[in-house]
Order: structure tokens, then C-alpha cells, then sequence
């Protein structure tokens, strides 16, 4: 870097001079600059219209299905008894419903009785813990002992999955494990080898469950793979569970076990170790230890699970930071489980439920109902009562019950579901098939709303029967002509916006004497000059640009050209023949107006004229519906455009425009790098007569010393 001296024994301006001998090398710069503002503006405007295009090719993307040109409306000679509605498959017809005979209904089973014990004033709290509940049922909650245990697996793409146990499952007389298996919602009835000893006599429903023999590991078999990632549900009961706890200080009191509503009777199995000591419960929930029984180290409460410890327990197990207690509680809880199995659209569907003593009635209801059994199950606090509704109507099991409630293996044998629900002597109704003659046809739905070919039909109440003879129903299908009016004139107002938007473009000035802004010039101006300066140097950027004009100029003829289609009358073969005319005036550019009363009629008359005069395809352009004509036009010119200007996810490698931007850029910086050599040679000539003077003033000042 040359070291400046500004002018001190000149006593010239140095710093001026340099900069105006630079301003007038710094010109060409200034013209690459602005050129490459140009561009940048030309590139934007380029995408700005192109987005038009890109929505445009999506609108006509739409009028290629025949959904915008079938709309249909339906209407019903009695609406009181049968409605219906129509999707763009279903043909222009009338049908006759000429009876009837029998609603479709849901299968419900009610209780006889109230589940209350005070069947006159029910006080269950359903939000309360069917343990503190108990006595508030007529029939008392005989609970089990073990531990309920929830985990999920993910599959790896096999019909076979691996999962760690916490206890051994539990199975019943039958061979039935207390387990539920969910994969996707879906429910699979769990068996063991005792049920079925050969995989292979799995079915779609059923899932074969084998346990290591040292019982930490088990094994799921499905008869089908279940998709690698998939996460599997597994809900079981175990004989006990064990928690291990870590105490690093006496400060804590308290352990929170994991379950709620234990089983802490002396004979149930309950303890807790400590190195070499163990705890057990004596008849007053107390912790002894098994060495002393006098030494009591805490209290439990089963209800909310928790174990409060006393100094006592300190004191035989020392704690502190570096030497850690490591607690080990063993334990059971109290639980009972259910069955239930329904019948639906996929078949039978068999659910265990888990039922611990800390759920609410309410918590039971909730699991009913959200299980894929397709039951709802609901308490009326009024009368007591309780009831099981299935969410979808019909008969879908022809030799039996729809809702199945298992029978009790013997008479002294419990069930939560027969006994303290009350469902064990509930008879069902309902879970009828909906029975109607249509067009001479007797036939039966599941459901009072169907569909037959693209109509859907609901049924709202039986008529022309024995005892209520009545006229049949006709349900008439027909054009929605509205629909498919407004779905073209929407097409229509689209591709004037983009015709317009691009005219306008096309046509705008282009000024010339207002080239873009540089760094000084825009210093001297106020935001508002900018502003309307930079609103001129943008004008114009694409005035009679080719791509563009030649754009629009293909859209019009492709417009104006008749659709030769063997599918399209003669009488409807171009968009003047159906109401659809260019504008008169000739500065819109080729913009459509609409003839409403003679496109409607167009509509009605030959609708399916009109729909391949739009979408109509063909070997040739002149087979070729309008929107198929338009589709490839504008998608070319997109992607010409693309080419030219890029995407907002482009980078200037891509598109013609970016190459020149970057060539632009390098000259910049070649140009900026040239212009800092010539400042500094400026600098240095300078300094060099800065340093010639002052040595001639030295060498002045010497000799009139010596003259002197």
C-alpha cells in the first residue's frame, strides 16, 4: 500500500483530485453495475409472470377431470322419507324406490338392572377410583393380583417380533393369555401353544405368544409380516412387578411407585430389599424387617402407591452422596380383565380390557369406546343403568348376536363385565339390515345411507308397507348446471388475468434516460425521489419481449382453432359456439367474455359436447380439447422461462440470465481490482512530487541561509 501524504508541501487537494480522476475511471464500473441491476430486475419480472403461468398450468391441470364438468344435483319426490346426493360418476338417470320395509339400527344391549347398589339413588362417582367406588356397586369388584404392564415394540419387517418381560404373563384354564397385541389399531387375539401349536393355523386376527424359559423374553408370531418400523402395542398381566429405586439422600421420605391400587394384605407379595435387609408388610401396613420384625422403617399406601419412609430406615441403611441406596420393591396390584367381542364391517373383533383398581368408571368407558371393537359403552347416572351401543348398524352376524358378552365358565366364577356392569343377563336389539325395494329390486344395506353407481342414498323412514302404503320415491339425477358454469368461468377469469397481467408487461414504457441509481446518486435523493425513479428504471424491462409474445400469440390461436373430436358436435366445436367470444376491444389483449344465457344452454343441451371441448384428448392438436391445447402451451412456455430466469431454488449456474449475472460479477471484481492499481499509481505519482517540492524547498531554504 502506498503511503499517502496529502498535499503538505504542495499545499494541493490531493484527495479531491485523485477522487475526480477516478469518478471519470470509474464509469465503465459504474455501466457493469447498473447492467447488472438490469438483470436482476429482468429476472425478477421474469419470475413474477411465471408464477401466473405455473398457476394457470394448475388450473388447467384441474379442468382436465371430469369432475369439473359432471357436477351433478339430485332431487327427491319426498325428502321425508328418502334423500340423496350425487358425485360426477353417476349417470343422468331417475331411479324408483318403491318401499321401505325396515330401517337399518345399531345393536345395543342394556342392563336390566342398576349397577348401583342403591338402585333408587345411584351414587357412583364415575371420575372416583373404582377401588373407593366398590361398595357403591351391587355387585362387589372381585380383583385379581398381579401387575398390569404396558410396552411397545418396534417390528423390523418379519411376522416375528422379540420383547423383554417384566413378569411371566398370566393365562387362564383355556390357554388364553392376558395380553392384548395392537398393531395399528387393530386388536389380535393372543394365544399360546396350548391353543395353537403350529404357526402356520394362525389367521389374520390371531397372534401366537411363546415365552423363554427363564421368562424374560417372549416372542410375538403373526401369520404375516408386519411392516419393519411399525410400533406394536403389548398390554399384559403379570404374577408381580419390581421397581428398582436409587436413594442418595435422607431427604427423601417418599417413593412413588410406578402402579397404583396395590394389594397390601400380609398374604399378598410385597417386599422390599436393601443390601441385606428385607421389608414386608404387617396387618397394619406397616414395613418391618424380616430380621426384627419390632423395627418398623416406613408406611405404605396402597391406593396412590407410595411408600413413606421414617429415620428408622436411615439408620439401618446409611446414605450419602458416594454410597447410593439401591431399593428393590417387589409388589402386586390390584386388577381384573374382560372380554368383549362385536361383529362389524371387518369381521369379528375380540378385545381384552385391563381394569386396575386406580381407573374410574369413567377411565373403563373411555377404553371401551376408544378400542377398535367399535362399541360405545355409556352410564346413565340417573337410572343406573348401563348400556353398549355398536357404532355401526346392520347384521353383520346372521347366527347370532352382534355384541358378544362371553359366558361365564361357571355359575361362582367372576367377570367385571357380567357381574359388576351388570351385561351378563342383557339381551340385544337392534343390529338390523336396512330392507328396500329399488327399481323393482328387493335388496338390504347394513346402513340407512349407501351408494349405488356415484348416487348415495339415505334412507329416513320406511314407507309403502302393509300397514303404511304410500307412493314409491323417484330420485332424479341431472346436470348441475350452475357448478359447471361457474367452474368454467372460472377458467375463463384465469386466463384473463394471465393474459392481462402479461399484456401489460408487454406494453409498458420503457424510459431510458433513467438508468438505475448508484450508491452517490441515491444519497442526494429523498426515499420518496428514489422511489419514483426506481419505478421508471424498472418500467419496461420486458417491453416486446419474443418468449412472451409468442406466448400469448400461440394461447390465441390455440384458443380460436375449432376441437375436431368425434366426441364434440359441430354445433359446439369452438368456445364462440358455447358463449365464449374474444373481447372487441383490442387493447385487452385476446381477453374472453362470456355469453352466460348461451354457455348455460350449452350446459343443458350437450354437456358432454362441452366437456370434451375442453378436455377432450386426441392424437393431434386439432383433436385436442382447448385446456389439453393450453396444458402443453403453457407448460413450454414455463419452462422456457425457467431456462431464462430460473426459480427462487435456483442458483445462476441454471439459467441463462444467472450465467450472465456471474460473467457480470467477475468483470466487477476485475474491474474494482483494476481501479484499486490506479488509485494507488495516482497516490504514488503524487507523493513522489509531494517529496520533489519539499526537496526543492529544502534546498531553497539552504542557500538563502547562506546568502543570508
Amino acid at each position: 500500500m502506498v503511503q499517502r501524504i496529502v498535499g503538505l508541501a504542495s499545499g494541493m487537494d490531493i484527495d479531491s483530485m485523485v477522487k475526480s480522476m477516478m469518478d471519470a475511471a470509474k464509469q465503465p464500473l459504474i455501466k457493469l453495475q447498473q447492467k447488472q441491476q438490469i438483470l436482476e430486475w429482468q429476472r425478477d419480472d421474469y419470475r413474477t409472470l411465471n408464477q401466473k403461468f405455473y398457476d394457470f398450468r394448475s388450473s388447467l391441470t384441474q379442468m382436465k377431470l371430469t369432475a369439473q364438468y359432471r357436477a351433478r344435483t339430485t332431487t327427491s319426490s319426498n325428502e321425508s322419507l328418502v334423500t340423496a346426493t350425487a358425485t360426477n360418476v353417476a349417470s343422468l338417470s331417475s331411479t324408483t324406490i318403491q318401499s321401505v320395509t325396515q330401517l337399518a339400527t345399531t345393536a345395543t344391549r342394556v342392563t336390566n338392572n342398576s349397577v348401583a347398589s342403591d338402585a333408587t339413588n345411584p351414587g357412583i362417582d364415575v371420575t372416583d377410583t373404582l377401588l373407593n367406588q366398590s361398595s357403591n356397586f351391587a355387585a362387589n369388584i372381585n380383583w385379581s393380583k398381579g401387575a398390569i404392564t404396558s410396552t411397545n415394540v418396534t417390528a423390523t419387517g418379519t411376522n416375528s417380533l422379540s420383547l423383554n418381560l417384566a413378569g411371566t404373563p398370566l393365562a387362564d384354564d383355556s390357554g388364553n393369555v392376558s395380553m392384548n397385541v395392537k398393531v395399528n389399531g387393530k386388536t389380535y387375539k393372543v394365544v399360546t401353544s396350548d391353543v395353537v401349536s403350529d404357526p402356520s393355523q394362525l389367521d389374520d386376527n390371531t397372534v401366537l405368544f411363546t415365552q423363554s424359559s427363564d421368562g424374560t423374553t417372549g416372542t410375538l408370531q403373526f401369520k404375516s409380516a408386519i411392516s419393519s418400523g411399525t410400533s406394536v402395542s403389548v398390554e399384559y398381566a403379570s404374577e408381580t412387578a419390581t421397581q428398582n429405586v436409587t436413594l442418595a439422600s435422607t431427604d427423601t421420605k417418599t417413593i412413588q411407585l410406578s402402579r397404583k391400587g396395590l394389594a397390601t394384605d400380609t398374604t399378598d407379595t410385597f417386599s422390599m430389599t436393601v443390601g441385606d435387609h428385607t421389608y414386608q408388610l404387617d396387618d397394619s401396613g406397616n414395613l418391618y424387617d424380616t430380621a426384627d420384625s419390632s423395627i418398623i422403617v416406613g408406611t405404605i399406601n396402597g391406593d396412590n402407591g407410595t411408600i413413606q419412609l421414617n429415620d428408622t430406615f436411615y439408620t439401618e441403611n446409611p446414605v450419602s452422596d458416594s454410597t447410593p441406596l439401591n431399593v428393590s420393591v417387589t409388589y402386586q396390584q390390584k386388577y381384573t380383565t374382560f372380554s368383549m367381542g362385536a361383529y362389524n364391517s371387518d369381521g369379528e373383533v375380540d378385545h381384552t380390557f385391563f381394569v386396575q383398581a386406580s381407573d374410574s368408571l369413567n377411565d373403563v368407558i373411555n377404553d371401551v369406546n376408544n378400542s377398535n371393537i367399535g362399541v360405545t359403552m355409556f352410564y346413565d347416572d340417573a337410572t343406573g343403568k348401563m348400556s353398549l351401543t355398536r357404532k355401526e348398524s346392520g347384521d353383520f352376524n346372521k347366527s347370532g348376536e352382534e355384541i358378544i358378552i362371553p359366558e361365564k365358565t361357571d355359575s361362582s366364577s367372576y367377570n367385571f363385565l357380567s357381574d359388576t356392569l351388570g351385561f351378563g343377563d342383557s339381551t340385544e336389539s337392534g343390529g338390523e339390515n336396512a330392507k328396500f325395494t329399488i327399481n323393482g329390486l328387493t335388496t338390504e344395506r347394513t346402513s340407512n345411507s349407501f351408494t349405488i353407481n356415484g348416487v348415495s342414498y339415505t334412507l329416513k323412514n320406511t314407507f309403502n308397507t302393509e300397514s303404511n302404503p304410500s307412493s314409491p320415491v323417484t330420485i332424479s339425477v341431472n346436470n348441475d348446471t350452475d357448478t359447471i358454469f361457474n367452474n368454467i368461468k372460472n377458467f375463463v377469469d384465469q386466463y384473463n388475468d394471465l393474459i392481462s397481467t402479461v399484456q401489460s408487461k408487454l406494453n409498458e414504457e420503457r424510459y431510458t434516460d433513467y438508468p438505475p441509481l448508484t450508491d452517490d446518486q441515491r444519497s442526494q435523493m429523498t426515499d420518496n425521489q428514489q422511489d419514483q425513479w426506481d419505478e421508471k428504471a424498472k418500467s419496461g424491462l420486458l417491453k416486446g419481449d419474443l418468449t412472451l409474445t409468442s406466448a400469448l400469440s400461440n394461447m390465441r390461436s390455440l384458443i380460436y382453432m375449432p376441437v375436431q373430436n368425434a366426441n364434440v358436435s359441430s354445433a359446439y366445436n369452438q368456445l364462440s359456439s358455447i358463449g365464449i367470444t374474444t373481447s372487441p376491444d383490442y387493447t385487452q389483449g385476446g381477453k374472453l367474455e362470456i355469453d352466460e344465457d348461451k354457455l348455460r344452454a350449452a350446459i343443458e343441451n350437450d354437456p358432454d359436447s362441452v366437456e370434451n371441448l375442453f378436455r377432450g384428448t386426441g392424437s393431434s392438436t386439432s383433436e385436442e380439447g382447448i385446456v389439453q391445447r393450453l396444458y402443453d402451451s403453457v407448460n413450454n412456455t414455463y419452462n422456457t422461462i425457467v431456462d431464462k430466469a430460473g426459480t427462487s431454488a435456483s442458483v445462476n449456474s441454471q439459467f441463462s440470465i444467472g450465467k450472465d449475472l456471474d460473467q457480470i460479477s467477475k468483470q466487477i471484481d476485475d474491474m474494482n481490482d483494476k481501479l484499486d492499481d490506479l488509485e494507488n499509481k495516482y497516490y504514488a505519482q503524487f507523493d513522489a512530487m509531494e517529496q520533489a517540492i519539499q526537496q526543492y524547498n529544502n534546498q531553497a531554504t539552504s542557500l538563502a541561509s547562506y546568502f543570508s
